[in-house]
């Protein structure tokens, strides 16, 4: 059960069918007044004199031309300046500027001059309406017919959210919240990604008793296991393949000494049988085969050195490739990094802002409800310059309107008690 607080009441309702009463009386009034010439009123000057040799019209376009009432109320008439407009009407204003002409350029005859009000000040429609603002004014405009361009009474019902606008709120704040939870879980798998860890430390808001939380930590468990294994996986590979080359290089340099040892045992042979030969004490095929076989030792000292050298580049290649995946690892985890957190943060800004239309839409429901529990009426109220001083008048719907004025529309509602405004309804308190 909802109580209202601070609910202030009207006046009753045989005091406000009365103010209404008066209202209609003022209306008459205004009907039956002449119309002022206000200030921003646009006006339209014509001068033609007749001709009496010519028995024409002759038309001064010199003096005429579009004017406007300026804020002082006056106008600026071509050779006779500055006319302060006070109560007249167009009617009488040309007839003044006529005399004026009369005097100002010692005619005989005064010249026949007319004014047209081309378009009146406007008049300003502002409260409880659709659509506030203000609007072109027409003699005889009622308030009836104001409230109609200002397009009614306010339909707050309409394209305004309802129950299940509140539902689809609350399910994208839900979601948004599972999405914020997934990319903490996230950044918490790739900051132990960045440093080399062999586990995940979640942050304390993903709590392992809340089921969501504990779904997508296991989640994230298993994605930082699986890179783990995979990058293990190609580094332990490297790292054989470099030992692999270290052993090879280490038996080639042992292969390389056993060379040089038999090159120097073939050249010790190559010189004995050199020494045989010239003595005519060996032949000469015996030290042809002795220089074959160093020719053959020192190929092989060559075949290993380049063996060596291939070994070296392959070892060389192997590091290289060992550092390389070990950076790309830092270097996609902390890019993946970096997109997560700006990720984070937009989120972050949505959760508000759901959060903002969900309570605005909760607000409604609950305004609707109490809405729908009342019946509502306008009132009005006019806002009009007189003697250069602003005076609020009561009306009703048949009031007259003249340029220039305000009208300041009021939802009233109706209660047990009696009258309150949709102001004094929208500072009431709503307690469970």
């Amino acid at each position: 059960m909802s109580h209202l607080h601070c609910l202030q009441i009207g006046a009753p309702r045989p005091i406000f069918w009365a103010a209404l009463l008066a209202s209609v009386s003022f209306a008459s009034i205004s009907m039956a007044a002449p119309m002022d010439l206000l200030p921003q009123t646009k006006l339209r000057l014509t001068v033609v004199q007749f001709v009496a040799a010519t028995g024409d019209y002759k038309r001064w376009d010199a003096l005429g031309g579009d004017l406007e009432v300026g804020p002082d109320g006056s106008v600026t008439v071509p050779t006779l300046g500055a006319i302060d407009v006070g109560s007249f009407t167009a009617d009488q204003l040309g007839a003044e500027i006529g005399r004026r002409l009369q005097a100002k350029l010692g005619l005989l005859d005064a010249p026949d001059a007319s004014v047209q009000i081309l378009d009146y000040p406007p008049v300003y429609v502002v409260g409880n309406v659709a659509t506030p603002g203000q609007y072109a004014f027409r003699p005889g405009m009622t308030i009836m017919q104001a409230l109609a361009l200002a397009g009614g009474e306010p339909r707050s019902q309409e394209g305004a959210p309802g129950l299940s606008e509140t539902i689809r709120l609350q399910s994208d704040l839900d979601g948004v919240n599972a999405d914020i939870l997934r990319a903490k879980a996230r950044l918490a798998r790739l900051k132990s990604e960045f440093s080399g860890g062999e586990q995940i430390i979640f942050p304390p808001e993903l709590r392992a008793t809340d089921p969501t939380a504990a779904e997508i930590m296991e989640q994230e468990r298993r994605i930082f296991q699986a890179h783990f294994n995979e990058f293990d996986r190609q580094q332990t590979g490297l790292t054989q393949l470099a030992e692999l080359y270290n052993a090879e290089i280490d038996a080639l340099g042992q292969k390389a000494q056993v060379i040089d040892e038999q090159i120097a045992e073939a050249q010790k042979q190559v010189d004995a049988l050199t020494s045989l030969v010239s003595a005519g004490s060996a032949t000469v095929s015996r030290l042809t085969d002795a220089e074959r076989i160093l020719s053959n030792l020192r190929s092989d000292k060559l075949d290993n050195l380049i063996a060596t050298m291939t070994a070296r580049e392959n070892l060389n290649r192997s590091q290289r490739d060992l550092a390389k995946l070990q950076d790309e690892q830092k270097s996609n985890a902390a890019l993946q990094l970096q997109q997560e957190q700006a990720g984070l943060e937009k989120m972050a800004l949505s959760q508000i802002a759901t959060t903002r239309m969900l309570r605005q839409s909760l607000q409604f429901d609950q305004d609707t409800t109490l809405a729908r529990t009342m019946r509502t009426s306008l009132s009005y109220a006019i806002l009009r310059q007189q003697d250069g001083q602003p005076v609020t008048l009561d009306a009703n719907e048949a009031s007259t309107l003249l340029p220039g004025d305000l009208v300041k529309v009021t939802l009233e509602m109706e209660l047990q008690g009696g009258l309150a405004s949709a102001s004094d309804v929208a500072d009431a308190t709503i307690e469970p």
